[in-house]
């Protein structure tokens, strides 16, 4: 939501959305074994902890959005069959005979992306796959024993998972065996859905297996040509972040690039899979971890009670890596009432507990625990809403604003 509100989108999705109440992992006999409940209050960041959307109504506002926006031309239906680059730009060869020139190109082409093959970057594979039949379900009449939280159920023989989704929409996935076929008649998908749902309460709208995997590209850059999302990390869906750690990718490049393109030289680049790795891989080693634990042959991997929230660090990059510096940082209110982020032109700013010092880069105060937690005076706040560093003293801070006055600052993006 944070990258969406970056986006001036924000308000626009709110409609498509429910905000989450959390997931529970219960055992064949119903009984919760691990719940990871979610406050129903915005949190450090200025948002939910968890959200739940209705995806043709999220990319119906993205498509509104850039035919809306000047200097961007959607091309539809377009096949990508070859892609070359040299020192000035990048060139994608469509299916139709036309081609598209760019100085740069991300290739967001999924998981099975053409991009990655035709650059010949290899995957890690980090040791998960199942195939899961995914069914998407349209309430009749209301279900209110269903509950508002996901439900992960746990069992050796059909781990199946539920989830909560905007209005009347409900998805249940359903783990099934290698020698199931692909594509499943409608009386066999509501055979599997009988223990939770039947005909005469709900609509099937969409059905189809999917292999959940887990795996890593070896490469997210090749020149003037980078990966992002599916083509670059895949992971099972039991923790609902692989596609927030596309949106995150988006959140970490866009800046970048903005900045690359203004002249400051494409290094820069090469901190944007240093930084997404290890962040992403902590997501993709939680989600196995639970994976492991819906099918129970590796439960001993995740505590059963409680579980909390992780918001893992960027890794190494720009900035200092001291605890601060690459963690996910408080978005406060302003006096006014608004978001820090939309108040700092989404550009790069400081935040201090009290006391605002003399700085070239916006100035807002608040969060003082999470500053307090951290043994620092302030942070400077990177575009994309994590920390660039921590400082104590006027020195501290001279140093951070100099990697700031470089990169961007305040309506530069």
């Amino acid at each position: 939501m944070r990258c969406f509100q970056a986006a001036e989108l924000a308000r626009a999705i709110l409609p498509h959305t429910h905000v989450g109440r959390g997931m529970l992992f219960k055992d064949r006999d119903g009984n919760t074994i691990v719940d990871w409940s979610r406050n129903r209050t915005p949190g450090f960041t200025g948002w939910h902890e968890s959200y739940r959307f209705f995806q043709p109504g999220l990319e119906l506002e993205l498509r509104g959005a850039l035919d809306r926006l000047k200097g961007t031309r959607l091309v539809w239906d377009a096949e990508v069959t070859g892609v070359s680059q040299d020192r000035s730009g990048v060139v994608l060869r469509l299916a139709d005979g036309g081609a598209v020139t760019a100085r740069f190109a991300v290739a967001c082409d999924g998981a099975g992306s053409f991009t990655r093959r035709a650059l010949g970057i290899g995957l890690e594979d980090l040791g998960f796959r199942e195939r899961w039949l995914v069914c998407d379900l349209l309430l009749k009449r209301n279900r209110d024993d269903l509950g508002d939280h996901s439900v992960q159920y746990c069992d050796p023989e059909t781990p199946a998972t539920y989830v909560r989704g905007t209005g009347d929409w409900r998805r249940w996935e359903i783990r099934i065996r290698d020698g199931d076929p692909d594509a499943w008649p409608e009386s066999m998908v509501w055979e599997s859905l009988a223990r939770w749902i039947t005909p005469s309460q709900a609509t099937l709208k969409r059905s189809a297996v999917y292999v959940f995997r887990s795996r890593i590209a070896l490469k997210w850059r090749t020149g003037r040509i980078l990966l992002a999302g599916d083509a670059a990390h895949q992971m099972p869906p039991f923790m609902g972040q692989g596609m927030c750690a596309g949106i995150r990718d988006a959140g970490n490049l866009w800046w970048k690039l903005s900045a690359v393109l203004r002249g400051v030289g494409d290094g820069l680049l090469d901190t944007y899979r240093s930084e997404r790795e290890r962040n992403v891989r902590a997501f993709i080693e939680k989600s196995v971890a639970l994976g492991r634990l819906i099918n129970q042959t590796g439960a001993e991997m995740v505590p059963k009670g409680r579980m909390e929230s992780i918001w893992p660090d960027l890794g190494p990059g720009l900035g200092p890596r001291d605890g601060v510096g690459g963690t996910l940082a408080p978005q406060v209110r302003t006096e006014d009432g608004g978001l820090a982020d939309d108040a700092a032109g989404h550009g790069f700013y400081v935040l201090v507990a009290r006391d605002p010092p003399e700085s070239r880069l916006p100035v807002f105060t608040g969060a003082d625990r999470w500053l307090e937690e951290r043994g620092v005076t302030g942070v400077v706040i990177r575009p994309d809403g994590y920390a660039l560093g921590g400082f104590r003293g006027a020195d501290e801070l001279r140093d951070l604003e100099r990697i700031a006055m470089r990169y961007g600052t305040r309506g530069q993006h």
